[in-house]
């Protein structure tokens, strides 16, 4: 259970989000398409997943086995969330898929070895834990699979535009909220638009900061990220604006609103950096760190430990 109960924080959702991240922030200059891809289809995936279980709303079968008194023996008493899809299979799927495919680093084959061995590892533990179906996991691997290969199909095309991933989320998320789906809407809403807006600002840039340039705005933006989590904490009564005679909600739009600002920034970390190229901490961080150009050098790593 130990093996089970680290390879399935393989696919959480800040685990995936974060390589995601990494992959577009410190990848080589000429992947910048194929890097804003992979950030698009994480946002995809999140509001897939978000959409199919607020409109399937299955519960978990660690709690149809309590409830039949008969609880499972390696699962959790409580679980949040609901169950079907895995968002845990899908997400790494769909991630560490999209890497295998996008990424130039040793053979095809060898990435979607690696790939397959994670996600299939993390899909098992799900079931094995209690907290999903076996149908669960396997309808997570195979859309997290059928994003990866939408991204693939729109990457043979002529202008291998990310758009269209982007407009994929927006559409599922907007037609889950519609039917009536609360799980985590506001989010897939909010990064949907702001990935259609700042790619469409951004995907022609082909930035080339310093790696110590990203780091440094990386810790500038900390803050921000941190006080809109402490207000979503904080503001839990909806406040409601009459308009044309309906009482709407107003701060399910103000969460859209700061999710869309976070992820914009997010995306536009490497054209922004690149604008810090020239400050003297970012020039000496650069000496010191690891880093050749925006990636990280093996050899001073070695050289480093070596030391």
């Amino acid at each position: 259970m130990d093996f089970l109960g680290v390879i399935t924080r393989f696919g959480d959702g800040a685990t995936v989000v974060i390589f995601a991240m990494l992959f577009f922030w410190f990848g080589h200059v000429s992947d910048w398409q194929r890097r804003g891809m992979l950030m698009a289809i994480a946002v995809a995936t999140l509001s897939l997943s978000a959409g199919f279980k607020g409109i399937l709303d299955v519960a978990r079968p660690l709690f149809a086995a309590q409830a039949a008194g008969d609880p499972l023996p390696f699962a959790p008493e409580t679980y949040p969330g609901l169950s079907t899809p895995s968002a845990h299979a899908m997400g790494s799927a769909a991630i560490y898929g999209g890497l295998a495919a996008l990424m130039d680093v040793g053979k095809k084959w060898q990435r979607w070895l690696v790939a397959t061995f994670i996600f299939t590892m993390v899909a098992l533990s799900r079931v094995v834990i209690g907290v999903h179906y076996v149908g669960d996991v396997i309808l997570g691997m195979g859309i997290g699979l059928g994003i990866v290969a939408f991204a693939l199909w729109l990457e043979n095309q002529d202008d291998r535009t990310v758009l269209p991933v982007y407009v994929l989320a927006l559409a599922v998320a907007l037609i889950s909220n519609t039917l009536g789906s609360e799980e985590f809407v506001t989010m897939s809403i909010g990064s949907a638009i702001g990935g259609l807006v700042v790619w469409s600002w951004i995907r022609e840039a082909e930035p080339d900061p310093y790696g110590s340039s990203i780091l440094v705005l990386g810790v500038l933006l900390i803050p921000a990220f941190i006080a809109f989590r402490v207000f979503e904490a904080l503001i839990t009564i909806d406040i409601l604006i009459e308009v044309a005679g309906m009482e709407l909600p107003i701060m399910p739009s103000i969460r859209a609103t700061g999710y869309a600002i976070l992820f914009g920034l997010a995306l536009a970390v490497p054209v922004l950096a690149e604008q810090l190229n020239d400050w003297p901490i970012v020039k000496r961080l650069q000496d010191t760190l690891p880093f050749t150009g925006r990636t990280v050098d093996p050899e001073k790593v070695q050289q480093e430990f070596a030391d």
